[in-house]
């Protein structure tokens, strides 16, 4: 039997952090495709339709999952405009040192006044 030996090129190093994060399937999909990437730039600018092609998810999915991870505060959007009014997002990768990251998003709810 052959054992498993790492690429000596194109890989990816995700945090083992991310494993306790609160992410869905898609989320974590997402996260490690912007990680891979930034690499360590920290930040990177793929367009939403590149994103959905090379995962394989609907466009309106990752928008969706991108909205939770910049609630999440795992990740920043900053809104870039280039040369002839071309404009994409330029996602920035934020420290998970934040407890933000690993709390409880869900409003609880009300209980009945009687």
């Amino acid at each position: 039997m052959k054992l498993y030996s790492p690429p000596k090129k194109e890989f990816l190093m995700l945090p083992n952090s991310v494993f306790d994060m609160p992410l869905d399937v898609y989320a974590f999909k997402i996260y490690a495709y912007l990680v891979c990437c930034a690499g360590s730039r920290g930040q990177c600018w793929p367009t939403l339709n590149k994103m959905s092609k090379k995962l394989g998810i609907a466009m309106s999915t990752v928008q969706d999952r991108i909205n939770y991870l910049v609630k999440r505060k795992l990740i920043a959007i900053k809104k870039h405009t280039g040369p002839g009014k071309y404009k994409n997002n330029v996602y920035v990768l934020l420290s998970q040192d934040n407890p933000e990251i690993y709390r409880d998003l869900e409003e609880p709810e009300e209980l009945p006044l009687f």
